[in-house]
C-alpha cells in the first residue's frame, strides 16, 4: 500500500482489478467525464498498467476502507528534474460518487506527492460539465487558470478546464 487516507487506500493496480476497470468503461456516464481514457481489454489493461508504469506515468488505484478498488489517480507527463507532472483522477463506482471518496484520495495523494515525493507542482485538465470533478479539485486546492473552448456554442461540448496546484500553496494535511 502506498499511503492510507481517512475513506480511501493508495496502491498499486493488481491483474485482478483488470475485470472491474474493464467494468467502468463500459459506463457511458463515466465516459463523457473522462473520456476514452480506460482500457477496453485485459491486454490493454496489461499495457497499461503492468507495463506502462514508466519514467514519465505511475497509476495508483484508490480503494476504500473495506480493499474494494473504487478508481484511479495517475500523474503523467513527469518531469522529474522539475518536480511537476499532469493528474488524472476518477472514481469508477459509480454509486460512490458525490461521497467525499475523490476528495480524500486527492487528499491523500497531493500529501503523498508534495511532502514524500517533494514535488512542486501539478496540473490536470477536466470537462468543463464535470461540475462535481471541478468542485472537488477546487476543495481540494486547484485554482482554474484557463479554458480550451473547442466548440463556444455547444453547452456539453469538449471544453476543458485548466487547474493547478502548487506545493506551496497547500498546507500539510
Amino acid at each position: 500500500m502506498l499511503c492510507k487516507g481517512e475513506k480511501t487506500n493508495l496502491r498499486s493496480i493488481k491483474a485482478t482489478d483488470f475485470s472491474k476497470i474493464i467494468k467502468w468503461q463500459r459506463n457511458e456516464l463515466l465516459k463523457q467525464y473522462i473520456g476514452n481514457k480506460l482500457p477496453m481489454s485485459f491486454k490493454e489493461c496489461e499495457i497499461r498498467y503492468l507495463a506502462s508504469s514508466n519514467f514519465m506515468n505511475r497509476i495508483f488505484g484508490i480503494e476504500d476502507k473495506n480493499g474494494n478498488l473504487i478508481g484511479e489517480i495517475e500523474i503523467n507527463q513527469i518531469k522529474w528534474r522539475d518536480k511537476q507532472a499532469e493528474l488524472f483522477l476518477y472514481i469508477g463506482e459509480k454509486d460512490l460518487w458525490g461521497k467525499g471518496y475523490g476528495c480524500d484520495a486527492l487528499n491523500t495523494f497531493l500529501n503523498y506527492i508534495f511532502n514524500e515525493k517533494n514535488f512542486k507542482y501539478l496540473y490536470l485538465r477536466v470537462y468543463e460539465h464535470n461540475i462535481r470533478a471541478i468542485k472537488c479539485y477546487e476543495k481540494c486546492g486547484f485554482k482554474r487558470r484557463g479554458i480550451l473552448r473547442f466548440n463556444k456554442k455547444k453547452i456539453d461540448s469538449d471544453n476543458l478546464i485548466l487547474m493547478d496546484i502548487k506545493s506551496s500553496e497547500i498546507q500539510d494535511t
